[in-house]
């Protein structure tokens, strides 16, 4: 095939058309980029995005991956001191809305505990029960579930920042791998 294409100049030419150049393609970079860092849209609907624009299937997981794992840290360490500030403000439904949230939080938190105080069976500790649920939440590619509400989960919940940025991150990937599969199929990706 390489011979047919040095022997033949417009099958050549034809063949650099269809090559994905980097430099481009810079708009559709920067679109897969932001539209990764996008709450409800998150990595996994960007490769999607991505894909459809022509980029190659690994670049656009490793792109979207990348970006949509962003916001992680931002959110593990900052939305505990917006909640508190929240509190600090004059405006009642602000307070209301933080102290709802976290009231919220804490029931379901209490009631995954109680209905798993000895973990999965005996077999895995309530922690690492909880680490588990977080990581299916946020690797299942459905509507409001994702990075952001994950990350917001673990901050709610009180979850060591370390594993859930982990956990977090594991979905992320699962997340982007799953819609990158079923975009193009598995042996398109290869």
């Amino acid at each position: 095939m390489f011979d047919k294409l040095l022997s033949n100049p417009t099958a050549l030419l034809a063949a650099a058309d269809k090559a994905f150049v980097w430099q481009a393609h810079t708009r559709e970079i920067i679109t897969t980029a932001l539209l990764s860092m996008v709450p409800t849209f998150e990595g996994r609907y960007a490769v999607t995005v991505a894909l459809g624009m022509g980029m190659p299937p690994v670049f656009s997981y490793l792109l979207a991956l990348i970006c949509s794992s962003i916001p992680i840290p931002i959110i593990l360490l900052l939305l505990r001191p917006v909640l508190d500030w929240f509190y600090t403000l004059p405006i009642k439904p602000v307070q209301k809305f933080a102290a709802w949230l976290e009231r919220h939080a804490a029931k379901k938190r209490d009631s995954m505990f109680e209905k798993n105080q000895k973990g999965i069976r005996g077999r895995l500790s309530a922690d690492a029960a909880e680490l588990l649920a977080l990581y299916i939440f946020v690797a299942l590619p459905l509507p409001g579930t994702g990075v952001w509400t994950g990350s917001a989960i673990a901050t709610l919940f009180g979850m060591p920042r370390g594993k859930a940025a982990l956990t977090i991150l594991m979905g992320n990937a699962t997340a982007c791998l799953i819609t990158t599969l079923a975009t193009t199929g598995v042996l398109a990706v290869f």
